[in-house]
């Protein structure tokens, strides 16, 4: 992956974790997920899918069956997420739509957390924080304001794939020597 598309998605993943987090905070602060903050939650689940998108191509050979099983699964799981809330905004419904887009990027989430702390291509904390924030996502009908640590994690993820390209030897190589822990 190039060097600008690389810092684009997680640019993008970052701008959607902040906005994905602006949006759990004051669905929290107002009991409710008004029309507007519905508009939020489907461009913040972009960010997502482009997260996806940099954790496949960033570590698709490194993180192997679990992490990268998780971003594709994660980043489709994301576009029937956003078409579910679309239909939702457009229509009132998709309920169903909606169900099947977190049950998806709720399990996809969690296997790239997996994968991120088994490989320790990222601190190991990046993956816990996502494992986390997964399922803050998913307590979102009891607690609104806990969906807010996954926009956090994908704050935190997108950044770093705006800063760091993986050529640039912050990873080590890929068999057993990972740049962060030396």
């Amino acid at each position: 992956m190039a060097k600008g598309r690389s810092q684009l998605a997680g640019a993008v993943a970052a701008v959607g974790g902040l906005l994905w987090t602006g949006w759990a905070g004051a669905a929290h602060v107002l009991g409710e997920t008004p029309t507007p903050l519905i508009g939020a939650i489907v461009v913040s689940t972009a960010g997502v899918v482009a997260g996806c998108y940099a954790v496949e191509e960033f570590y698709g050979q490194r993180m192997k069956r679990p992490g990268t099983a998780g971003a594709w699964l994660g980043g489709l799981a994301g576009l029937v997420f956003a078409i579910g809330q679309g239909l939702r905004l457009a229509t009132g419904g998709g309920d169903g739509v909606l169900a099947v887009g977190v049950l998806g990027l709720s399990v996809g989430s969690l296997l790239v957390a997996t994968g991120l702390v088994r490989t320790r291509i990222q601190p190991p904390w990046l993956g816990v924080l996502l494992a986390l924030g997964t399922i803050g996502f998913l307590l979102y009908e009891a607690i609104p304001a806990a969906a807010a640590l996954y926009g956090i994690a994908w704050f935190a993820l997108g950044q770093d794939f705006y800063r760091y390209d993986p050529p640039d030897g912050r990873f080590g190589e890929s068999a057993d020597d990972y740049g962060w822990l030396s």
